[in-house]
């Protein structure tokens, strides 16, 4: 896929239940055979402890690069897409269990809020799971309105992220 015209998207996964590698696999494999997607860059796996509701398994996290031709909107209803047919069921407790969870995190260098999307993703940079995932394949990017993300990581010390052996994909 060549640059000219398509936006860079990252992407960031997460899972804790039903074998959450496999659930994260699936969906990289899923963004891989959407023909309006490209993907650039996939970090290593992450295990993080649960942040807000405590009484939970681990999550596995990754953050993903795409090239797309999508606009922002379009792109989330593509995730939203991938994360029912990973069976995701939206709960209303916030930070609660999910099979799969495909946050849109950045969209090219813009700062977009409305009440069905938010670009960047509100949260995080309050997140290493997040943070270190994207720096691992952006080096120190610019979060659009906030700054390096390497200086929001320093914030996040205390949060339990260990990286993982391994690729997520063969």
């Amino acid at each position: 896929m060549s640059d000219a015209g398509y936006s860079h998207a990252w992407i960031g996964l997460g899972a804790n239940l039903d074998i959450p590698r496999d659930q994260i696999r699936c969906a990289l494999n899923a963004l891989q055979s959407d023909t309006r997607i490209s993907m650039e860059a996939v970090s290593s796996c992450y295990r993080s402890a649960p942040i807000g509701f405590l009484e939970q398994p681990d999550f596995l996290n990754a953050v993903v690069r795409v090239a797309t031709l999508l606009s922002p909107v379009r792109l989330l209803h593509c995730l939203q897409s991938i994360e029912s047919k990973g069976r995701r069921q939206r709960s209303t407790r916030r930070n609660g269990p999910r099979r799969i969870d495909l946050d849109l995190l950045l969209f090219d260098g813009l700062q977009q809020q409305s009440t069905e999307l938010t670009v960047p993703h509100p949260r995080m940079h309050e997140r290493r799971f997040v943070l270190e995932p994207l720096l691992e394949i952006e080096g120190d990017i610019e979060l659009p309105g906030r700054g390096l993300a390497s200086k929001w990581l320093v914030d996040c010390a205390g949060q339990a992220v260990e990286r993982l052996p391994g690729p997520l994909l063969d």
